[in-house]
């Protein structure tokens, strides 16, 4: 009879442990699940996040290459005009200085006087 006793004693608890196991399988897999679902929604939205970084660099690049076209065409509008310019200066000189050499020759002696006399500075002595 005891024996009858313990076989009866072990087969509850043997189902209680196949259901036990059957419940940790299960929860296994839903967790399973869960993570894989998850993972491909953070690789999902990572993608996303990458694709708008790289969208958003593409466009600042443009951007810049843009400005760095007008500034480029700017300057060298303004360095042009200047160089026109000093050209025009130096051919206005030129034209004064045969007209007029007597002047000519005076003025550069006032500027080289009042140039020595800044570039002298005060003399102590």
């Amino acid at each position: 009879m005891s024996d009858n006793v313990k076989s009866m004693d072990a087969k509850p608890l043997e189902r209680a442990k196949e259901s036990l196991g059957d419940a940790v399988e299960h929860a296994r897999a839903g967790v399973g699940e869960s993570f894989s679902s998850a993972k491909d929604k953070v690789q999902s939205l990572g993608g996303d996040i990458g694709q708008k970084v790289k969208d958003q660099t593409g466009k600042a690049g443009t951007y810049a290459k843009e400005r760095y076209g007008v500034a480029r065409e700017n300057i060298k509008h303004g360095y042009d005009r200047a160089k026109k310019d000093m050209d025009q200066l130096v051919s206005d000189v030129n034209v004064y200085v045969r007209d007029n050499p007597g002047r000519a020759v005076l003025i550069a002696a006032g500027v080289g006087f009042l140039v020595g006399f800044l570039v002298r500075g005060e003399r102590r002595g």
